[in-house]
């Protein structure tokens, strides 16, 4: 580390041209190559839904899994079959821009395959195109089959603009179902990654209070995120990467890229006035602060791919594209900022630093700022702050225990949208259950037995939550049949969910009775009931393996069996608390009105682990930039209380100050319209509060201080078999007295 900070200080101009060649070769390949190709590929190994997906691309009838969406049509005065006549020609016209991706269009007047001649309908055609129409004759449902299970923003708008065509005083026209979410998620107003950058700039600016040591961390964090988003571009041509998976990278850059310099930038300022030469204060905060950022990085990778022990195809690109932009960001980090330290030269200082150590009039005096303070305060009486904190973590905590895993519908989108609107007017006209319909798809030498339909229909019929006159058949194809009904229920509701699970479980096999044809329950809801059932199988070990890999790392590092324990003991409780949080408000509908995202509804499948991820990693940067501190003074002094007052003092404040900017980034996501995106930020903005400012700067320091010099205490035997990995140079050690000494 030593001869990197030196060759990075000597070498600067080559580092800085090194970065610009990296980032603009970077986005010149990714530009190249097309450009992002992003794409949400959702497959759920080993599920009902997934054998579905397999039995109609069999038969050759892929677009069935294509997405679906509709055009709400509601005549506000008189009937609705009065405007057929314009009503009609531009529901056509949707096939007409192939890019707009419709297969066919079904609606009360008539059924149109795209790119087919129009055919006669047939007497059930003619049924299911009228049961598109409410009993009162003032809504029609134009549904929209796509031939891809992605539709894109482009499409969305276009198809859009299109029907908009028809609004008129006497007909309300809007969109909705999974196909236009994507309208709603569109970004508006000031994207959050601004947000971030402005509060950044406003607390470095506190912090540092000096323009060139402001506007250094955010150089860096551009720089990786420069690279890091041309190399996520580039990795959505090798293999499916989300399309959030941009937005979370930027985030996540911005976040660790800020955290990583202050700590780095910190340790450089002290050490100059401590009397060092630039390159000198360099090589030690890169010897010191800089191995703890290198340690940290690596931990916030592990913990994202981490996502990937899951087993569910649309997290990989995240995972690998997320840790792609962290490990360039510590990059970053240990290259181009000593380099750019080293232009500045003292100027990252303050002017009155600056003649302060030119008249030797420095200050260095342990004994001052609020953080000082506040360590001697948890040293005095760490007892009552650590039952405090615990007291508050265990309250937050306890909603969780009542999660409920599936998908929110549409009924939580802000009541503004037009996804609302049609979800609104669908369950005043159908009925709530309307929304999320529910296929029985029959596979099998059965699938054209008029007996055995029956048979599956009668027993549907009489189930509770089923509207009974809903139950329709169609064949499909050969050995392949689909009966569709329609629930009682909205698809976020726990009834739905439990009337899924009660058909699969209890109603159909009796049926089936283990013979060649099978029944499988399909649809919306019943996809996300197999992506809970998949998630909620690995979650355990996937949360056992970032924990069990991170207890090691930090054992390793620290020599240390408590510090680790304590440390996933402190991160699983910072979690719980977060969970705690999002269940209360999303789940629970607490103060979700003021955040315009209805009334409340399940926590989306994939989110816990999401958040376990992220936030486990950037709870071990918080806790590997606090604890190595307090090791290096331990190594020095072998004083439990002096080390751990001395690590608190001169890192809360860093911590806390990057805990602030990692807040206001997260708390932009409040602004948009999307729910799950605002889930994101709450959750993730009131997790690091709890990190930050519960456990770093009074549940850790006090537990340290109870345990005395047991959280240094490491056994023998593991001595002998575990590698050596320090933390803290013993030669930047030296140099720093050394120099200190000399000044």
């Amino acid at each position: 580390m030593q001869r990197l900070a030196r060759f990075a200080v000597r070498q600067r101009w080559t580092v800085v041209g090194v970065w610009l060649a990296v980032i603009l070769g970077a986005n010149f390949i990714s530009q190249a190559a097309g450009g992002a190709s992003y794409k949400n590929d959702f497959k759920l190994p080993h599920t009902e839904a997934q054998t579905v997906a397999k039995l109609l691309t069999s038969a050759g009838l892929d677009k069935q899994n294509g997405a679906v969406g509709t055009v709400v049509l509601h005549a506000t005065s008189g009937k609705l079959a009065d405007q057929a006549a314009k009503i009609q020609p531009v529901l056509a016209a949707l096939c007409q821009p192939a890019s707009n991706g419709i297969a066919s269009v079904t609606s009360p007047f008539g059924t149109l395959t795209c790119g087919s001649p129009v055919t006669t309908p047939t007497a059930a055609g003619r049924a299911s195109e009228a049961a598109l129409l409410s009993s009162d004759g003032t809504i029609g449902l134009a549904q929209l089959q796509f031939a891809k299970p992605e539709v894109l923003l482009p499409a969305a708008n276009s198809i859009q603009k299109a029907t908009d065509t028809l609004k008129s005083p006497t007909l309300q026209v809007e969109l909705t179902g999974d196909a236009f979410q994507i309208l709603g998620q569109a970004q508006k107003g000031i994207p959050p990654e601004l947000i971030g950058i402005i509060a950044a700039l406003i607390i470095l600016a506190l912090v540092f209070r000096t323009f060139l040591a402001t506007i250094l961390p955010l150089v860096s964090a551009a720089a990786a995120a420069g690279t890091g988003l041309a190399a996520i571009a580039l990795l959505s041509h090798v293999m499916s990467v989300a399309d959030f998976a941009t937005q979370l990278a930027t985030l996540m850059i911005l976040g660790c890229g800020i955290d990583y310099a202050l700590f780095i930038v910190t340790r450089h300022r002290k050490n100059l006035l401590n009397g060092m030469t630039v390159e000198d204060s360099v090589t030690v905060a890169l010897n010191t602060s800089g191995r703890a950022v290198m340690f940290a990085g690596i931990t916030v990778c592990i913990a994202i791919l981490g996502l990937c022990a899951l087993q569910v195809s649309f997290l990989y690109g995240v995972a690998v594209g997320t840790a792609i932009g962290v490990l360039l960001t510590m990059l970053a980090s240990l290259t181009l900022m000593p380099a750019l330290l080293g232009f500045i030269g003292l100027k990252v200082l303050t002017r009155k630093q600056r003649r302060a150590l030119e008249g030797h009039t420095v200050d260095l005096s342990e004994k001052h700022g609020i953080w000082y303070r506040w360590s001697h305060t948890i040293e005095r009486r760490p007892i009552l702050p650590a039952i405090g904190a615990i007291a508050v973590l265990v309250l937050l905590a306890i909603p969780f225990f009542g999660i409920r895993l599936g998908n929110s519908d549409q009924g939580n989108d802000p009541s503004s949208s037009t996804t609302r609107k049609g979800y609104d007017l669908i369950a005043q006209g159908f009925g709530p259950g309307y929304n999320g319909k529910l296929e029985l798809v029959v596979s099998g030498p059965k699938a054209a037995d008029p007996a055995f339909l029956k048979t599956v229909t009668s027993t549907l019929a009489s189930q509770p939550g089923v509207v009974p006159t809903s139950i329709h058949t169609q064949e499909l194809a050969k050995g392949l049949a689909f009966v569709g009904f329609t629930p009682t229920t909205t698809p976020q509701d726990q009834k739905t969910t439990d009337l899924v699970k009660h058909l699969r479980s209890s109603v159909l096999p009796p049926i089936v009775n283990s013979g060649q044809t099978h029944v499988y329950v399909y649809g919306i809801t019943a996809v996300q009931v197999d992506f809970a059932k998949v998630l909620q199988a690995k979650m355990p070990v996937f949360f056992l393996a970032v924990i069990g890999l991170s207890f090691l790392l930090l054992m390793v590092a620290f020599r240390s069996i408590v510090i680790p324990l304590t440390a996933a003991v402190m991160n699983v409780l910072a979690a719980g608390a977060s969970f705690g949080l999002i269940v209360a408000i999303f789940q629970w509908g607490w103060g979700s009105e003021l955040l315009g995202i209805g009334k409340g509804g399940p926590i989306e499948p994939f989110i816990p682990v999401m958040f376990f991820a992220i936030l486990f990693g950037l709870s071990m940067d918080y806790q590997v930039f606090l604890v190595s501190r307090m090791h290096e003074e331990w190594t020095k002094t072998h004083d439990n209380k002096r080390a751990i007052t001395i690590g608190q003092g001169e890192t809360g404040g860093i911590i806390t100050a990057a805990a602030v900017i990692m807040i206001a980034v997260f708390s932009g996501f409040v602004l948009g319209d999307n729910r799950v995106i605002k889930l994101f930020g709450i959750g993730l903005g009131g997790a690091i509060f709890i990190d930050a400012f519960l456990l770093r700067t009074i549940l850790v320091p006090s537990l340290m201080h109870l345990f005395g010099k047991a959280n240094w205490a490491y056994p023998k035997f593991l001595e002998k078999v575990t590698p050596q990995i320090s933390l803290e140079s013993a030669e930047a050690e030296h140099t720093e007295e050394d120099l200190a000494r000399v000044g």
